[in-house]
């Protein structure tokens, strides 16, 4: 679940992340109450089993039960903040018309690490937005240098509008867009995280150095392709 709307004083609608629907809306009725059976079943982050009927166009649940709650983002100030930008990335593209990929593969696996604490969360941002947009279709070209077409093995010149790569050679300082220098570690990082199996995609390191410029290069990525300021990630970014 990746996102709540109070209704009344014991009701909400809140939207879910599917395997095959996209994110559907769905109306739980009287689930702030102290006795009701899907209370844990549908907070935020929570994922569940939901057995629903539908009327119109409105889902309704008649039974759920909570697989995993990652109840330790609840209590950390920046998982959370983290975990909701991810949630707003999704709503942002993701409709209710269905989507073929592994989008909720990728955002439970990213809350697992999130939630354990094992991995950094400058990293795991990274990861998910890279692999994210490369999921739904735009992932960038970070093997072969653009101009000159031959693969890039030391540092290169990452060009972030266009999403592809300049080898040293072929840069020139009058290539126009946002424009990064990334080292041989933070490349072989971005090629990782578009070629890893998802058993192996977290299963890496990087030196703090390196990390931050991952991370401003991807979440410009993101932010430039996707044409949106998200609120969240001023937030998150604001207290960490």
């Amino acid at each position: 679940m990746i996102r709540e709307r109070t209704v009344g004083e014991t009701s909400k609608f809140i939207d879910v992340l599917t395997e095959n629907l996209g994110v559907i809306e769905i109306s739980v009725k009287g689930c702030k109450k102290i006795n009701s059976k899907n209370c844990a079943s549908t907070q935020l982050f929570a994922y569940s089993k939901f057995c629903l009927k539908k009327r119109k166009d409105m889902y309704y649940i008649n039974s759920a039960e909570p697989i995993n709650i990652f109840y330790s983002l609840r209590t950390d100030l920046q998982k959370i903040s983290l975990a909701s930008y991810l949630s707003e990335l999704v709503l942002y593209v993701i409709g209710s018309d269905g989507y073929e990929g592994n989008i909720l593969k990728l955002f439970l696996n990213t809350l697992y690490f999130i939630s354990n604490g094992k991995r950094p969360l400058e990293l795991l941002k990274s990861i998910f937005e890279v692999r994210f947009m490369s999921e739904i279709g735009l992932m960038p070209n970070v093997f072969t240098c653009s101009n000159c077409s031959e693969y890039v093995n030391e540092g290169a010149y990452f060009i972030i509008h266009d999403g592809i790569i300049l080898c040293e050679q072929c840069y020139s300082v009058n290539t126009d867009g946002v424009i990064k220098k990334i080292s041989p570690s933070v490349l072989c990082a971005l090629r990782h995280i578009i070629l890893s199996e998802y058993n192996k995609l977290y299963n890496f390191k990087l030196s703090k150095e390196s990390q931050r410029l991952l991370s401003d290069v991807t979440e410009q990525y993101v932010i430039i392709h996707l044409e949106k300021n998200f609120n969240t990630l001023n937030f998150y970014k604001s207290i960490v």
